[in-house]
């Protein structure tokens, strides 16, 4: 018996479908949009922004469809065989490429406002180091992926890292508005806004998620939060 009503999983599923939708047309766009700008002589920065887009895009898409579809056909079907399987496997390469993520983020930030002289390299080699911190976490058997039995002890220790990338990016992205030539204050909020909230609604998931299904309904405002970063930067 499933423990989600037919109406909760559908909508579930097709607000999934909508998200993986969204992120490869983004991606397409930013691709098409990025060949149209290239320039073999100078480089330019709106060049820069799209390439950062479309491999922002492709990293949250190709991760994220890891864990998503089985979700999507789950939903749609109301079971999947191998289900535990799928779902740890899938979570597991979408942590890791969500903490990718984030270095190619801060590496945008620097490129599109700072000086060559001046780049945020301190940030950029801290959030390298904890990302191969947290990737090798991620792969410890401790985590339990393909069981269905939730750690919290480990769910907190693989964690850490991120939390600490996340708010490295944020102190970086406001090194990047101190030095802004280029681009509206506005963008670089938004951004830093939608790193805030999106750590804000995924942490209490990863640590407790599986205890607490309810928790889960949180992936949605933070599956938006990207939706609307990868939309400042396409636009």
């Amino acid at each position: 018996m499933n423990e989600k009503p037919k109406a909760a999983r559908y909508g579930e599923g097709a607000f999934c479908v909508i998200y993986l939708v969204f992120i490869f047309t983004a991606a397409i766009i930013m691709r098409l949009g990025a060949k149209q700008l290239y320039n073999p002589d100078a480089v330019s920065l709106p060049y820069l922004k799209l390439s950062f887009g479309f491999m922002l895009a492709i990293l949250l898409g190709g991760g994220d469809a890891f864990h998503l579809i089985p979700r999507i056909i789950f939903n749609f079907k109301g079971s999947l065989p191998k289900k535990n399987f799928l779902f740890g496997l899938g979570n597991l390469v979408s942590s890791i490429t969500m903490t990718v993520f984030y270095d190619i983020l801060m590496s945008m930030g620097d490129s599109l406002e700072y000086h060559e002289s001046m780049y945020n390299l301190g940030i950029e080699n801290a959030i390298l180091i904890l990302t191969i911190i947290r990737i090798i976490l991620l792969l410890f058997p401790q985590n339990k992926w393909y069981s269905g039995e939730e750690n919290v002890r480990w769910a907190i220790i693989r964690n850490i890292p991120f939390a600490l990338i996340g708010i490295l990016t944020i102190v970086g992205y406001i090194n990047v508005i101190h030095h802004r030539m280029n681009y509206p204050l506005s963008m670089y909020v938004q951004i830093i806004i939608a790193v805030a909230l999106s750590f804000s609604f995924y942490l209490p998931v990863a640590i407790k998620g599986k205890s607490n299904p309810k928790l889960g309904m949180l992936m949605i405002p933070k599956t938006i939060c990207y939706m609307w970063l990868i939309t400042l930067i396409m636009i």
